[in-house]
C-alpha cells in the first residue's frame, strides 16, 4: 500500500473519531481528545515527508479534516460557555441561600 493510501485511510479513521467525539459532546459525554491530538500530529508529520505533488493531492481532504477539527473546537467552546452559565447560576443560588440563612439567624 502506498504512503498516500495509508494516509487517506488514516484520515478517514480520524474523521470518524472526530465525528464520534462531537456526538459524544452533544450527549454530554466526557471525551478524551489526547488520541485525536496524537493522530493529528502524526498525520501532519507524515504529510510533511511526502513529495510536494503527493501532499498537494491530499490538500482537499486535509482541509476537510481541518474543518472537522474546527467544528469540534466550536462544540467544546459552546460546552464551556454552558458550563460557565450553570456555575454562575449555582453561585447565585448559593449566595441567595446564604443570605436567606443569615437573615433567619439574625432574627430574635
Amino acid at each position: 500500500m502506498s504512503q498516500t493510501a495509508v494516509l487517506e485511510s488514516e484520515m478517514h479513521s480520524l474523521s470518524a473519531r472526530l465525528r464520534k467525539a462531537r456526538q459524544g459532546l452533544s450527549r454530554g459525554t466526557i471525551i478524551d481528545l489526547t488520541p485525536i491530538e496524537q493522530d493529528v500530529k502524526w498525520l501532519c508529520r507524515s504529510v510533511e515527508t511526502l513529495p510536494p505533488e503527493e501532499a498537494s493531492s491530499l490538500a482537499p481532504r486535509l482541509f476537510g479534516l481541518l474543518e472537522e477539527v474546527n467544528q469540534l473546537g466550536e462544540n467544546l467552546r459552546a460546552g464551556l460557555g454552558e458550563l460557565a452559565q450553570l456555575m454562575s447560576a449555582a453561585g447565585d443560588r448559593r449566595k441567595a441561600l446564604t443570605a436567606y440563612a443569615a437573615s433567619k439567624t439574625d432574627k430574635p
